[in-house]
């Protein structure tokens, strides 16, 4: 699927994408190795990016919501909606 988005953690150790199926991904970076699927949108992921520690990873959807995830073990740590009228990038 198309690639809309994609970030380097702050050790540069990995890569984390944005997709149009839904998902973002976080891959190794030295050899392309898939470490996670973050998933919970229901709608293309446009937009993502690692805090600045490398702990989170913040995802915005065409279904209007920011997720926040864990960069360690994938889980969904937070989900900010309400305000937005538009999909997020």
């Amino acid at each position: 699927d198309w690639v809309f988005a994609c970030a380097f953690s702050p050790d540069g150790t990995r890569v984390v994408t944005a997709s149009f199926d839904e998902t973002a991904r976080v891959w190794n970076a030295e050899n392309g190795t898939l470490f996670l699927v973050l998933e919970g949108h229901t709608s293309p992921v446009n937009g993502c990016a690692f805090s600045p520690d490398g702990k989170r990873i913040v995802t915005a959807g065409g279904d209007r919501k920011a997720r926040v995830f864990s960069a360690e073990t994938g889980e969904c740590l937070l989900i900010i909606e309400g305000e937005h009228t538009d999909e997020l990038t």
